[in-house]
């Protein structure tokens, strides 16, 4: 048994001999030496993996601080066990063999699922001798004091300098953090420890399932225009909502984007877009919108007599952030107007100037159509229509 006096006599020689400066120096050379070699891993791992499992290319790594070092010592009972001497230098060897994460490597991915994935590529990269410098423990228990798995293996290099390395998700990483930090590295005593410890294990199944949602929309092939879709939505609905007395906006949105679905306005809802995201003021779309034809003056009628208001006024407030439409008036004029050319341009059995026949009477049969579409996009045709 050592006492006072001679466990402060050991942690002043260990103390000297982990802050020598040309140890320091030291070991900055071995974290570099491991770095490059983990370094060709990642190399080599990218092209083992598929497009769906995603790795930083920068390896995070540390060597252990002065504090962390002197509450180890004493936690792990190194002070006691350990053979200090008073030669700085027996006692540097000795730390550098036997301080198991004196040096700490991180291999981090996106997500949860890939930690086991990228644990077995390094086994077999490791297996078939391509790591000459260090050598990696494959028999470690994987499973935590909190029942979770982590991939973490003890390496030495050169037989002389120990250190750890891990495989992390993102968020696995942070909930680690926080687990490190609040549980097991608190210097107070905590009477609520069991509920913080409670709290915690919540916060490590949110962060599991959020985990498995990133996985669900990483693989989700999104075409731009989708994307684009997504973020005009997040940066109006509140707008449209307070207008249309709603936040139940995903039809009247769906609806906008099928009608509007020209390269034109793709393009008016991607300048929109990135105006906001760069919160400059974005100049709306201006047309000769009260001058249409009798075609169209004819259909506005019809639309406005078939469908409820509420459904074309919400459509009316998502169109007028785009264009310039100073009344709902303008916009069912617009509105029909669009419908003539875009929709008329698809008939193929009719050209533009018969189109809706000889007279100034529209082809009712063709404007049935119309009505039946714009119905199918947005609803709110009345059924004694």
């Amino acid at each position: 048994m050592c006492n006072t006096n001679e466990l402060k006599e050991r942690e002043t020689y260990l103390l000297e001999a982990f802050n020598d400066s040309d140890f320091a120096d030291e070991l900055k050379q071995v974290r570099i030496s491991i770095e490059e070699d983990l370094k060709m891993f990642v190399t080599h791992l990218k092209k083992r993996l598929s497009e769906e499992h995603k790795i930083y290319e920068n390896i995070e790594s540390r060597i252990k601080s002065k504090d962390s070092f002197k509450e180890k010592l004493y936690r792990k009972d190194y002070i006691k066990t350990w053979n200090v001497t008073k030669d700085i230098k027996e006692n540097q060897q000795m730390i550098s063999k036997c301080l198991p994460d004196l040096l700490g490597f991180r291999i981090n991915c996106f997500f949860w699922q890939d930690e086991e994935i990228i644990y077995n590529i390094l086994k077999e990269y490791y297996d078939q001798k391509n790591f000459t410098n260090f050598t990696l423990n494959f028999s470690e228990n994987k499973i935590q004091k909190n029942g979770h798995t982590i991939y973490k293996l003890s390496g030495i290099f050169k037989e002389k300098y120990c250190f750890e390395l891990q495989i992390k998700a993102i968020m696995h990483n942070i909930w680690g953090e926080v687990e490190h930090k609040t549980i097991y590295k608190n210097k107070n005593y905590d009477a609520d420890i069991s509920n913080k410890i409670a709290i915690t294990e919540e916060v490590f199944n949110i962060l599991q399932a959020s985990d498995k949602q990133l996985v669900t929309l990483f693989k989700k092939k999104n075409s731009e225009k989708h994307l684009i879709y997504a973020l005009f939505y997040e940066k109006t609905k509140e707008i449209v909502a307070q207008k249309c007395g709603t936040d139940i906006l995903a039809a009247h949105y769906n609806g906008y984007f099928q009608i509007f679905s020209d390269s034109d306005n793709i393009q008016y809802i991607k300048k929109y877009v990135a105006f906001s995201l760069l919160e400059t003021d974005f100049s709306k779309i201006e047309g000769n919108w009260n001058n249409p034809d009798q075609k169209a003056v004819q259909l506005k009628v019809l639309i406005t007599t078939e469908f409820l208001d509420y459904n074309l006024k919400c459509l009316f407030y998502i169109c007028e952030l785009i264009y310039d439409l100073s009344t709902f008036e303008t916009f069912m004029l617009f509105l029909s107007k669009y419908l003539l050319e875009k929709y008329g341009a698809q008939d193929e059995s009719r050209d533009e100037t018969d189109a809706f026949g000889d007279s100034d009477e529209p082809d009712m049969d063709y404007i049935e159509n119309i009505l039946t579409m714009l119905d199918d996009k947005i609803g709110g045709r009345k059924k004694n229509g």
